[in-house]
């Protein structure tokens, strides 16, 4: 074997040879890293792409507090979105949407909504809301029974 790598590393050039195969390892390592960086994006749906590793649990003024953020693709627009889960209280709010077409990109805001009387877009969206607690609790108990 090693006198096999010996002719191939005279014949071809040696050091070339070595240069040209560690350049090509990193480059399937560069083009590889996508696919394990995205293993935390959620596929919520065929529209909506959820970052799990935006999405954190906080208590603020005694209130349990869902934060999370979201890329929703439909009809040529992309919505890069922030909600805002307030547990307790049964609101939720898109804090934060940019929206990005092919022309425009535009920001808005939005005030906390009730989920009780909201429309089926808030009842849609809390329910989005409260999948994502369910796989973020799921995760923090995995985390704190690896720790025993």
């Amino acid at each position: 074997m090693i006198s096999c790598y010996n002719n191939i590393y005279m014949k071809k050039g040696g050091v070339l040879l070595v240069k040209k195969l560690m350049i090509a390892l990193g480059l399937s390592l560069a083009l590889s890293a996508p696919a394990w960086a995205a293993n935390n994006i959620w596929q919520y749906n065929q529209h909506i792409a959820i970052d799990m590793d935006s999405a954190k649990i906080t208590t603020e003024k005694g209130m349990t507090i869902l934060t999370f953020k979201t890329i929703e693709k439909a009809d040529g627009v992309t919505d890069n979105c922030t909600y805002v889960y307030n547990v307790d209280d049964q609101t939720i709010q898109l804090k934060e949407m940019i929206s990005k077409t092919a022309k425009r990109s535009y920001k808005s805001n939005f005030y906390p909504e009730s989920i009780k009387t909201g429309n089926n877009v808030i009842k849609g969206r809390a329910h989005m809301a409260n999948n994502v607690l369910k796989k973020v609790q799921e995760t923090e108990a995995m985390k704190g029974s690896h720790k025993r």
